[in-house]
């Protein structure tokens, strides 16, 4: 910019004259932007790539949707299809639980691949989730698909950083940076016009892709099952997020171009930052977490279990356990026998085995969860200096496809196993006289199919504090950094 297109400025009042500068180099920014054609079509690249990503991700998503529902349905009909028979031996034919697919996955799949998508609910047992993509698909699905979340974590600050390293170093090698300066205007007012140029186009640069999942969310999702208002505040989330995380590399890139000896310094500075940012930081992050919070192998957790529950009687009638569990019953109702008994001794017997398990399994279940979220809070924690850190963990919970969303929906399953273990034992309870008694398909249908609803938005809010704090924290360093270094700048 020369010195004649800021003359008019130097007789305006100070305040309005620096709003004008800011608005000048905005203006300006905004134009030479546009003026690069390889920019542009990088851009509209990127665009293109995200919608592609979105697309892509709503008609997968959809399609396993379409299974589950397929999948959940024929299950129903197995388990109230049943013939009469004992309703312990129904207990042990079981029923699975059938994970209902964010609307949200569309963008962000988070570890939906890696945890499985149903649980098998069986008398006596609760069990890990079952059927993980990524082990089902081989090498190809463990490595990742795209997706609208890695184009914006990865490649997107890429982009920005292309379209900022050259903002002052640029300006100081063609000598336009010296008569801004010289004119009176002030470096954080330059700083202001340049970021607000480079904050507009990475907003430019989000809005389709965020509209296109507003418009699926609006148009496709199922009302009965969810909330349209929360998954718009979920998206909204998202939105936030991710400005807050590509703004932050604008600033970066600024600052690092003011404070650059030139362009090709300052790229390359930006350049080794993405890759730590990117590649580098995750990796390390995930091995400290895992050694500094480690979780047992499937064996080791298991066998705890089992250990565990040794300790109660089960099946087994010679059990001490069993024996002081008899003893007790017949002193609470008074008689001597067993068969004395005005209710059903099994029933009551399979329901304390049942209770005593349920201890059991809540104890190792929950505890394997806090290591999980200890080794999140881990890898979070570096997230002030490398957003991609903080960035995924809200990402993943807003989606609600992170490891919280997917120990409610395990517990919720768990809950629902225990409601049918808790009907049978009390039908056996008061109506089983012998061990020939039978129940017929009325008890079946009388035990209702399983049904999730998802946690609202708050609920994600809760588990993201930390990387939220992070997040805000990397950005306003960001900030920082690009004030910083634009007060360096000198005329000469």
């Amino acid at each position: 910019m020369s010195d004649l297109a800021l003359a008019p400025l130097a007789t305006t009042a100070p305040a309005k004259r620096r709003w004008r500068v800011v608005l000048a180099v905005a203006a300006k920014e905004w134009l030479e932007l546009f003026r690069d054609r390889r920019l542009v079509w990088l851009c509209a690249f990127i665009m293109a790539l995200m919608l592609a990503a979105l697309a892509f991700g709503y008609v997968e998503n959809a399609r396993i949707l379409r299974e589950r529902e397929a999948a959940a349905q024929a299950d129903r009909e197995l388990w109230v299809g049943q013939s009469a028979k004992n309703p312990h031996a129904a207990a042990h034919f079981g029923q699975y639980a059938f994970k209902p697919l964010s609307p949200l996955a569309l963008a962000d799949p988070g570890v939906d691949a890696y945890v499985g998508s149903a649980v098998w609910l069986e008398a006596h047992k609760q069990n890990e989730t079952q059927f993980k993509q990524a082990r089902d698909g081989g090498v190809g699905a463990r490595l990742g698909s795209l997706s609208l979340a890695f184009i914006l974590q990865t490649i997107a600050p890429l982009i920005v950083i292309l379209m900022g390293f050259a903002s002052f170093s640029g300006e100081r090698e063609s000598g336009t940076l010296k008569q801004l300066l010289s004119v009176g205007a002030r470096p954080r007012d330059i700083l202001a016009g340049k970021a607000l140029a480079l904050i507009g186009a990475i907003f430019a640069l989000l809005a389709p892709a965020f509209i296109g999942a507003a418009l699926a969310l609006v148009f496709f999702v199922d009302r009965e099952r969810l909330s349209i208002a929360d998954q718009l505040i979920r998206l909204g989330a998202l939105g936030a997020a991710y400005a807050a995380y590509l703004a932050g590399f604008a600033f970066l890139a600024l600052g690092v171009s003011a404070l650059a000896r030139n362009s090709r310094a300052a790229l390359v500075t930006l350049l080794a930052f993405w890759l730590a940012n990117s590649f580098l930081a995750p990796r390390l992050a995930t091995d400290a977490a895992r050694a500094f919070a480690p979780t047992p192998t499937w064996q080791e957790f298991r066998a705890g279990v089992a250990q565990d529950k040794a300790k109660t009687f089960g099946h087994d009638e010679s059990h001490p356990a069993f024996v002081a569990f008899r003893d007790e019953t017949l002193k609470t109702y008074g008689v001597s026998r067993i068969e004395d008994l005005p209710v059903s001794f099994r029933g009551l017997a399979l329901r304390k085995d049942d209770e005593s398990g349920y201890v059991i399994f809540d104890r190792h279940f929950g505890a394997l969860q806090s290591a999980f979220d200890r080794q999140d809070a881990l890898r979070a924690a570096p997230g002030l200096l490398f957003p991609l850190l903080a960035l995924r963990p809200i990402s993943m919970a807003f989606a609600g496809v992170d490891s919280r969303s997917q120990f409610d929906f395990a517990t919720a399953a768990e809950a629902h196993r225990r409601d049918i273990q808790n009907q049978v034992s009390d039908n056996i309870i008061h109506f089983a006289h012998d061990n020939s008694y039978v129940a017929g398909p009325e008890l079946w249908r009388k035990i209702a199919a399983f049904a999730y609803r998802a946690p609202g938005a708050g609920f994600a809010l809760d588990h993201s504090v930390l990387p939220i704090v992070s997040l805000l924290g990397w950005l306003a360093l960001a900030g920082a950094f690009a004030l910083f270094a634009a007060r360096r700048l000198r005329p000469v």
